[in-house]
């Protein structure tokens, strides 16, 4: 009884460790605490004139050493949250780094960039966009064009020239078709050489077909009321009289066509410069077919 008696004596808690005392309820901050205090407020405000350079670093920076980068961003990080604590030797640690980069040239009393020249401090932000020149013809486009006429505009004059000389619009539509479901080894252009105001279109056209031997191009001339009026064929002399087998062509094309009907088409008088080109590569070659050979296609 006595042993047992004596243990939840000793047993029953201390009252000094249950009760408050009114010391313990607020501590009263020491002045140490508060120099301290007021040191790490100072510091960080001194170290937030890093904040914008060391953010365009960071955004210069990329992705091109990610370990840097990584440092880079958790400095960026401490400065730009005051209000998440530090031990003052981290803040002092960040200082010595940060001196390091020399991001801040001078002693940081003078005014940054951005209150010196806002426009260079924005101009400096954008340059790095890849939109930037969609951004300044946007932006500066209409003043310029205000003040100086539409310069921009008048830039590639040798295209509008092509066009007048190229009139692609004047074609009528049914040759632009009948050009599109041509053959594809007939290769069919626009003649260069085409006259200014012309009412005939020139096309210049070339025979691609690796069973065939290469031959010079064909220049045709496509009246303005085709297909009422049918095309005419030229031939370039100094390069149909080059060879034998090429004059062989010429003759060929030039008897065919007279036995053509009245009003031919663009692909009628190529399938027959074609058909001359074979006639001139076969052996013993007729220069004037009869008329049921043509109409057989031979």
């Amino acid at each position: 009884g006595m042993g047992s008696s004596l243990r939840s004596v000793g047993m029953a808690p201390s009252p000094s460790s249950s009760l408050n005392t009114p010391g313990q309820a607020v501590p009263t901050p020491s002045p140490h605490s508060q120099t301290e205090e007021q040191a790490y407020q100072a510091k960080v405000r001194q170290l937030s004139k890093y904040i914008e350079p060391l953010r365009r670093v960071v955004a210069r920076m990329g992705n091109e050493d990610l370990e840097k980068l990584s440092k880079m961003k958790k400095l960026l990080e401490i400065l730009s949250t005051p209000g998440k604590r530090m031990p003052l030797e981290t803040l002092l640690k960040c200082e010595v780094v940060l001196e390091k980069l020399d991001l801040k040239r001078g002693d940081g009393s003078g005014p940054t960039l951005r209150e010196q020249h806002p426009l260079l401090e924005a101009l400096q932000t954008h340059i790095q966009s890849p939109v930037i020149n969609h951004t300044l013809q946007r932006t500066f486009g209409p003043c310029l064009e205000a003040l100086f006429g539409s310069d921009i505009k008048m830039l590639p004059p040798p295209l509008k020239k092509k066009k007048l000389e190229e009139p692609v619009d004047d074609i009528p539509e049914v040759l632009q078709g009948e050009i599109a479901r041509l053959d594809q080894r007939f290769k069919v252009s626009l003649d260069p050489t085409q006259q200014a105001g012309s009412r005939c279109v020139q096309l210049l056209c070339v025979l691609d077909d690796r069973h065939l031997p290469c031959v010079p191009p064909v220049s045709l001339s496509v009246p303005e009321d085709y297909p009422r009026s049918p095309p005419r064929c030229h031939l370039a002399p100094h390069e149909y009289s080059a060879t034998k087998f090429l004059s062989a062509v010429q003759a060929a094309l030039e008897s065919r066509v007279r036995k053509l009907p009245g009003r031919f088409s663009v692909s009628q008088l190529l399938d027959t410069w074609e058909m001359s080109v074979r006639q001139a590569c076969a052996p013993t070659h007729s220069p004037t077919p009869s008329s049921s050979s043509l109409l057989m296609g031979l």
